[in-house]
């Protein structure tokens, strides 16, 4: 039998779809394997955004105000462009230590920012990480219910 660790909760950034809501967005998701490496596309929400700020939250909320806030970084120096135009590519590491490394690539410009997370920094405990995988278990039964209805 092979043991191979895995992410207890799932991990991503905040982000916005407009100006009152903060939603997560998922780039590993929970039970993911690791070491691992993943890599999203992110852009800008206003036009002529010069910095974007990435929070690195993990959890298993759609809400980042639900979920543990691990840390934060900006990447700046962004052209002023239309909205929704900047690519950014946003890279997430956890290497066999369980360390995560959060990356964020303007790929035209070269411009790049990153964060580290050490394993344990800042980190649910075993309780709270088990309370936030039952609370996402509820509320998944419960949509399916609402769907079904």
């Amino acid at each position: 039998m092979l043991l191979r660790e895995v992410t207890p909760l799932s991990l991503g950034i905040e982000s916005s779809d407009d100006f009152t809501r903060h939603n997560m967005s998922v780039v590993i998701p929970r039970n993911t394997a690791i070491p691992t490496k993943k890599v999203e596309g992110f852009t800008t929400n206003y036009d002529n955004q010069i910095d974007v700020s990435f929070p690195v939250y993990e959890g298993e909320s759609a809400s980042t105000k639900d979920n543990n806030l691990l840390g934060k970084f900006t990447l700046y120096g962004i052209p002023p462009a239309p909205k929704q135009a900047p690519s950014i590519d946003v890279t997430f590491e956890i290497d066999a230590n369980g360390v995560l490394h959060v990356s964020a690539e303007r790929m035209d410009t070269g411009r790049k920012n990153s964060i580290t997370i050490a394993s344990r920094s800042g980190r649910l405990n075993k309780e709270e990480i088990k309370r936030m995988a039952l609370e996402a278990e509820r509320h998944k039964i419960k949509r399916i219910k609402q769907t079904k209805a």
